[in-house]
């Protein structure tokens, strides 16, 4: 009868063990789950952050490409600018020598 009993107490204790561990694996393949999802977080993260980093490069360079424009295009008006306050000094000038009422000089 005591042999019985301890065989039923080891059988118990097995039972247990394989309880705890059917628990264990459980938890160990929610977390393989959990440790999957963040790794294909991480991953679609980093594919994310490379197109950002792209589409960032290529505002730059088009703002870049911009500015070079903008420049040139002032450089342009103010060199126009020029070329007309040189006109019209020359013709203001001229305005000034003549005689009132267009008549002449004495």
């Amino acid at each position: 009868m005591n042999v019985e009993r301890s065989i039923e107490h080891l059988l118990e204790l097995h039972a247990r063990a394989e309880r705890r561990m059917d628990k264990a694996e459980a938890r160990t393949d929610r977390t393989d789950r959990q440790i999957e999802a963040i790794r294909n977080l991480v991953k679609t993260g980093m594919k994310l952050i490379v197109r950002i980093e792209a589409q960032a490069h290529k505002a730059r360079r088009d703002q870049e490409e911009a500015h070079k424009d903008f420049i040139f295009r002032l450089n342009v008006l103010t060199d126009a600018q020029a070329r007309t306050d040189a006109k019209i000094d020359k013709l203001a000038e001229i305005w000034l020598k003549r005689p009132p009422n267009g008549k002449p000089k004495r």
